[in-house]
């Protein structure tokens, strides 16, 4: 039993030794990456990372020092994500086909997802034929042709839990999204938005 133990031991290192192995291949990031008491293991905390960087280029992912994140990124070939120093990402999804740049001191809450395309043409035609396609392979390269744009995020912003930010906008310096807030368009700094879509409610 003891030996079934070991064995099994083995290859859950082994897997997670390959797992960081192919996580260091897809993406730079700076000094005490995940190294916060938050986590038990720094390496575990990395290992749950989850990247698809479809550009073949580590240097299209960078997250700056002192960063402590969870997340699922999907990088378009055409795309970049630029994350500053100080970051703290709460299971935050990212489907990136354009450019996010992320500023330092930013706080996301869970389950936030910044998401710059639409995927899907309006045009019904488009459509339909793009649903042809995905019988046989799903277009990721093609998907930054639908509605999206770049998204730029300053420094010192905290976005609350579940919300929504998509393609095209900038959230100004210092401001805040409140939760499960759809953002739509721009932000501007030093204001608290919320709601569908969301508003500024408030100046800080």
């Amino acid at each position: 039993m003891n030996l079934i133990f070991g064995l099994y031991n083995l290859y859950k290192k082994r897997g997670k030794a390959k797992k960081l192995e192919d996580l260091r291949t897809n993406f730079i990031y700076g000094s005490d990456f995940c190294n916060s008491g938050l986590y038990r293991n720094r390496e575990d905390a990395i290992a749950r990372l989850k990247i698809n960087n479809t550009t073949g280029d580590r240097t299209k992912i960078r997250f700056g020092d002192y960063c402590n994140v969870q997340f699922k990124i999907t990088l378009n070939r055409q795309g970049s994500i630029f994350v500053g120093d100080y970051v703290f990402m709460n299971y935050v999804t990212m489907r990136i086909d354009h450019n996010l740049k992320i500023g330092s001191y930013c706080l996301f809450g869970p389950n936030v997802t910044i998401w710059d395309t639409s995927n899907h043409p309006l045009n019904p035609e488009e459509r339909k034929k793009q649903a042809i396609e995905l019988a046989n392979d799903f277009p990721l390269n093609r998907s930054y042709e639908a509605n999206g744009g770049n998204i730029t995020i300053g420094d010192n912003v905290w976005i609350g839990m579940g919300a929504l930010i998509l393609g095209g906008v900038n959230i100004g310096e210092g401001a805040v999204v409140a939760a499960k807030s759809v953002v739509t368009n721009d932000v501007p700094s030093r204001t608290l938005v919320g709601g569908v879509p969301a508003r500024v409610m408030k100046e800080l």
